[in-house]
């Protein structure tokens, strides 16, 4: 028996595969590492894994190695990279499980020389050419892929690195690809250049295709939502987000509403309840400024949202009672809500909407008309 809040994510299957599609039109079907990290940005690593297995997507990167762990344990049986720290102790497991690791570190080589064990571990090279987040350095790269090259059953398997500011600075962007680009011709005059070389994400494949090589590591656009405040053109939001109703009061001009007392009505209202708070990744910072869709209408947020619920001003809308749907992210009738437009409106990214979206919201998936 299931005893479930009227509160739910919808995830459009066929809107992926849709998405997967436009991804391999645009980078003229190179390799594609599909990015699922963060429960692939709140939207079901597992189902959106399936899914892009069975479009035959080359492989899938993760953050660390628990949430690659997690899919292969779920069945998925294509190459796994995973992006972040992964435990020295567990590169056993990692080779076992055909999970690939990124080496950011120089001083990894030390670990790598401490493998002993039978199965071949695969190894992904971040090459840091202007992120500053992770990543060897550039003039390290020769001398770690010749050391690496001499280690038994370690395989460099792929080299890449990550653009800061391929949606908004394109100027810095070709120097970083400059730069890798150095290091590349570097590798193959020795001989020791990785099979896969890949660098374009979401932004870089939308905005600079002499960025593809031959892989290339989108993840944002796979979900239908854009890496900039640009229009997505050939994309389509794959998440809608949404609630009912559980009780409607009249109240009467000049009553204060929830915590705080940050919303008096100004004059005699119908409002909503609805069973949505920040524990589900309604964002707080809407409260008093945020609106949902409800008939077909936006409804404005009002008073403090709270952890597990949030009221909303339907005066005057038409008939309103317990169990009506409510829209946060998607459309309803002639209207839409993006996440884009929720997070210009508390100055965030859309990435951080959806992916704060809780596990207690149920998902459901959808694949087809």
């Amino acid at each position: 028996m299931e005893f479930n809040r009227p509160v739910w994510a919808e995830i459009a299957l066929s809107k992926l595969r849709k998405n997967f599609k436009e991804i391999q039109k645009l980078t003229r079907n190179r390799k594609i590492i599909g990015v699922v990290k963060a429960d692939a940005y709140g939207h079901g690593a597992l189902q959106i894994a399936k899914t892009l297995e069975e479009e035959g997507i080359y492989s899938i990167a993760t953050a660390s190695m628990e949430e690659a762990l997690t899919l292969r344990e779920s069945g998925i049986k294509i190459p796994i990279l995973t992006l972040g720290y992964v435990d020295p102790k567990t590169l056993n497991i990692a080779a076992k499980s055909n999970i690939q690791v990124t080496m950011f570190d120089k001083n990894f080589i030390k670990r790598l020389k401490e493998y002993k064990h039978k199965e071949i571990l695969k190894i992904h090279l971040d090459v840091d050419t202007g992120m500053g987040r992770l990543g060897v350095l550039p003039q390290e790269v020769p001398q770690i892929v010749e050391e690496i090259s001499r280690i038994k059953n370690i395989k460099l398997d792929g080299i890449y690195t990550h653009f800061s500011s391929a949606d908004s600075d394109i100027n810095y962007t070709k120097e970083q690809l400059s730069t890798f680009k150095s290091i590349l011709n570097l590798l193959k005059r020795k001989d020791l250049l990785p099979p896969i070389v890949h660098a374009a994400n979401s932004a870089a494949i939308l905005n600079l295709k002499e960025i593809y090589f031959n892989t290339v590591r989108p993840g944002i656009i796979l979900y239908g939502l854009s890496p900039s405040n640009d229009t997505l053109e050939g994309f389509e939001p794959i998440l809608s987000y949404k609630a009912r109703t559980i009780f409607t009061r009249k109240v009467p001009k000049g009553k204060s509403i929830s915590y705080g007392r940050t919303f008096t009505t100004e004059r005699d209202s119908l409002l909503a309840t609805i069973p949505v708070g920040y524990a589900d990744g309604l964002p707080r910072a809407l409260s008093n400024k945020g609106e949902v869709l409800i008939k077909g209408q936006r409804a404005r947020i009002v008073g403090t949202i709270t952890m597990d619920l949030t009221i909303i001003d339907v005066t005057n809308f038409p008939y309103i009672h317990p169990g009506n749907e409510v829209v946060i992210i998607g459309k309803q009738g002639n209207e839409e809500i993006t996440a884009s437009e929720i997070a210009k409106k508390i100055d965030t990214i859309n990435y951080e909407i959806v992916t704060r979206i809780g596990k207690r919201v149920k998902r459901i998936y959808k694949d087809g008309d």
